[in-house]
């Protein structure tokens, strides 16, 4: 089902355009804005012929209920469904070379829309390619989950799976290696995270079922100063762990 909704940010705004550009139909700017992002992004709408209309503060946070968008907003309509291609179509098409150092994210059942973004946001500039994200349970992809990404969540591809302990499965069976984030694992310091792999983050009050926990080849912890918090935020963690599989390719990589 095609739904409208309102996004707003500056740089949620830019990777729209360049993400979803069919789904664009109008820009609204704040009369007063002066973001020097903002020339670029007229001169694309106009081009495109996308409407651009100058509207005041308030009418900007009407529409976008009341979120952050920096003076700049954009209407997209397009299909609410957040999939890009199955995810099982997705592993059969993978060639051996297609693999080799290929990361996704799996988020067991992650609720809030803003470290879905954030999660989302760290995975497309820590070189992940896709998240997966099951069915129920789940924040949709929504207007504060892009805004929370700065629009990365635009760029990656996104797999709703109905199981995502049959996903794993499915992607065992394909070669990948599943680590799973736990505080009780083995630091990640000392872990080697062979690709390809998929990485899990557990929800936000209770971490990784159970069942999921079982695929995991490897569970695997962030080292704490003794003098922290317990443990970090999912997307916190999530950014950490991906962080460190990155390293671990580099450093992998003949020089």
């Amino acid at each position: 089902m095609s739904a409208m909704r309102w996004i707003g940010g500056v740089h949620a705004v830019e990777e729209t355009l360049r993400g979803k550009p069919q789904d664009v139909r109008e820009v609204w700017i704040e009369h007063e804005a002066k973001h020097p992002a903002l020339g670029g992004i007229i001169k694309w709408a106009k081009s495109s012929g996308v409407k651009v209309q100058y509207m005041s503060r308030k009418e900007l946070d009407r529409a976008v209920a009341g979120g952050r968008h920096q003076g700049i907003a954009v209407k997209i309509v397009g299909e609410a469904a957040e999939v890009a291609e199955g995810f099982s179509a997705y592993l059969a098409a993978l060639s051996d070379e297609e693999k080799k150092g290929l990361v996704l994210v799996a988020l067991d059942e992650i609720q809030d829309p803003h470290n879905l973004g954030a999660i989302a946001r760290s995975a497309v500039n820590l070189g992940a390619s896709g998240l997966i994200v099951p069915e129920r349970r789940s924040s949709p992809i929504s207007a504060v989950a892009i805004q929370s990404s700065a629009g990365a969540i635009q760029k990656t591809k996104i797999f709703r799976v109905v199981n995502l302990a049959q996903a794993l499965e499915r992607a065992k069976k394909a070669g990948f290696w599943i680590y799973g984030a736990d505080g009780k694992g083995t630091s990640c310091w000392t872990a080697v995270l062979n690709t390809p792999l998929i990485l899990v983050i557990g929800s936000e009050g209770y971490g990784i079922r159970q069942l999921v926990r079982t695929l995991c080849d490897e569970l695997v912890s962030i080292p704490q100063s003794a003098g922290g918090v317990e443990s970090l935020n999912a997307s916190c963690a999530a950014a950490v762990l991906l962080y460190e599989i990155a390293r671990q390719k580099a450093a992998s990589l003949p020089t």
